[in-house]
């Protein structure tokens, strides 16, 4: 378990979080890349440690989580679509709040890139406008999802710097690779 810091200009910084679970994460907001219909990964996972950044906020949580989420989720026949966030509390866990950012329609889905570069300025103007100082975010849509674990960094990259926000990246070291092969590809282009 490790850390290390990122300056992207000004005083912003993002923090990666290398093999800690997100969901102990006591930022004052976890990021949870949902699904439309508030599916957290059922009794399955209340019952047993299960990976998956949405699967462990429903252990730790003991399931009050997804019970919120799918409440919130049950007003819209249909779910809520791709892009879309909402926020519940957050019982039983470190953290007071879950955003839940909505990158897939139904579990198990596919998500898009566009989709989270439209759920970064959503998650960055939510977080500002509650006055976080620290708010913890996966990789979205890199998981169950299936996007590049490059592209989604890039957008973090590109689009996170916008906020006076701390956002807390938390990745395991098998993503270590491909951030660090990224960094190297641009500073070897910045370089040019």
């Amino acid at each position: 378990i490790y850390r290390r810091y990122f300056k992207f200009g000004g005083d912003f910084m993002m923090t990666i979080i290398y093999n800690e679970d997100i969901s102990l994460s006591n930022a004052n907001a976890i990021v949870n890349a949902s699904n439309g219909w508030g599916y957290m990964g059922g009794q399955r996972c209340i019952d047993m440690r299960q990976r998956g950044v949405a699967e462990s906020i429903q252990y730790v949580s003991r399931g009050a989580i997804e019970k919120l989420s799918r409440k919130v989720c049950k007003k819209h026949p249909f779910g809520l679509n791709p892009g879309s966030i909402f926020i519940t509390a957050a019982p039983n866990m470190k953290t007071d709040y879950i955003i839940h950012a909505v990158t897939m329609r139904t579990p198990g889905s596919r998500a898009k890139l566009k989709t989270i570069k439209a759920l970064i300025p959503q998650i960055i103007k939510v977080s500002e406008q509650r006055n976080f100082k620290q708010v913890a975010i996966p990789l979205l849509g890199t998981g169950t999802g299936g996007l590049s674990i490059e592209d989604v960094y890039k957008l973090f990259e590109d689009l996170l710097p916008d906020s006076f926000v701390e956002f807390l990246l938390y990745t395991s070291f098998k993503d270590e690779f491909y951030i660090d092969n990224y960094i190297e590809k641009k500073n070897e282009i910045l370089k040019g």
